[in-house]
């Protein structure tokens, strides 16, 4: 059979299948539109008693295959394998999303930690992009509270050292964070180094003047509604926070755990890039059995997006149950 007629055939073959389905052909169509690329700035938010809770998703990191053993060294390539295939997990080495979370208590607008920078991880930087599109501008924080200073936690404040990126904003950190980030004699015992000393240092500079440091102490109410959990080891000042309104809580940790389904599956793993790694494990431990015991919602920001779930018990350690989502 000639090309030409085959075509034409097929044609009318496929014109009579548009025409017997109801749906246009492809040519009344018009060409398919572009892929969309990257998904635009994500939130979700949700309802606390009277408190509305958002959370805003900074980026994500990615480590590499390599890394694995500094970062758990009390691990084998044989108990992370499955630990890893129970989650499906796909990507290389320990993939981790990067969160913020935003609080609207009724008299406060309060970040709990504000995201890093690209400037020192090409992933991160989302931020205050997703502030805005959750319909809110940096202008209007009026409280910044740091679970720790590190740079996927702290840098959202500032970028460059010089400017407040929530100029209206106090800062609160705990006075032994603070303390360690800021003085020389504490150099030495970041694991991180000196590139982490200096973004650490270049994200709180600009504030200057508006950073309340508080104690270390539980139950301290550092924003009406909000209260501090100490959990060191981490770095000696990490916290997480409680927030609690109409008797309803929520806890919001800072690197309690970083990649959740290995660390609650073995919660006693030491972290090597903890300052401390037995107070570390002291802390993850004490933070999951209370959450597990208690059934509280709770967040992270490194627990998987939206960021929003719940710890309960899995034989010799513990599961995280994301919450469905909330629409009304």
């Amino acid at each position: 059979m000639p090309i030409d007629r085959r075509h034409a055939m097929l044609g009318s073959a496929a014109a009579a299948v548009a025409l017997a389905t109801g749906l246009p052909a492809q040519a009344e169509r018009g060409p398919l539109p572009p892929q969309m690329g990257p998904n635009p700035p994500r939130f979700l938010r949700m309802k606390l008693g009277d408190f509305e809770v958002t959370t805003l998703l900074d980026g994500a990191m990615q480590g590499t295959n390599a890394g694995i053993q500094n970062f758990f060294p009390d691990s084998t390539p044989e108990e992370i394998a499955p630990l890893r295939a129970r989650a499906f997990a796909i990507e290389a080495g320990l993939h981790q999303p990067v969160g913020a979370y935003l609080v609207h208590t009724g008299r406060n607008l309060v970040m709990i930690d504000c995201g890093g920078h690209a400037s020192f991880i090409p992933t991160t930087g989302n931020t205050l992009a997703a502030l805005r599109a959750a319909g809110y501008t940096p202008e209007q924080v009026d409280t910044v509270l740091l679970t720790h200073i590190h740079p996927e936690h702290a840098l959202g404040l500032s970028y460059d050292g010089t400017t407040r990126n929530f100029p209206n904003a106090e800062v609160v950190v705990t006075d032994i964070d603070h303390r360690f980030w800021t003085d020389p004699a504490m150099e030495s015992r970041v694991p991180q180094g000196q590139r982490f000393i200096e973004a650490a240092r270049r994200a709180i500079r600009p504030y200057n003047g508006r950073i309340r440091t508080v104690e270390m102490r539980r139950d301290l109410e550092v924003v009406p509604g909000i209260f501090l959990d100490p959990a060191p080891g981490h770095t000696p000042g990490h916290v997480s926070y409680r927030l609690t309104s109409q008797n309803q809580s929520m806890l919001i940790w800072g690197d309690i755990a970083h990649q959740v389904v290995i660390q609650l599956a073995r919660p006693r793993w030491r972290v090597g890039v903890d300052v401390d790694p037995a107070m570390g494990v002291e802390s993850r431990v004490r933070t999951l059995d209370m959450l597990a015991a208690t059934g509280m919602l709770m967040g992270g920001v490194h627990v998987p997006w939206p960021g929003f779930g719940r710890v309960i018990r899995d034989g010799e350690g513990y599961l995280y149950v994301p919450r469905p989502q909330q629409f009304f």
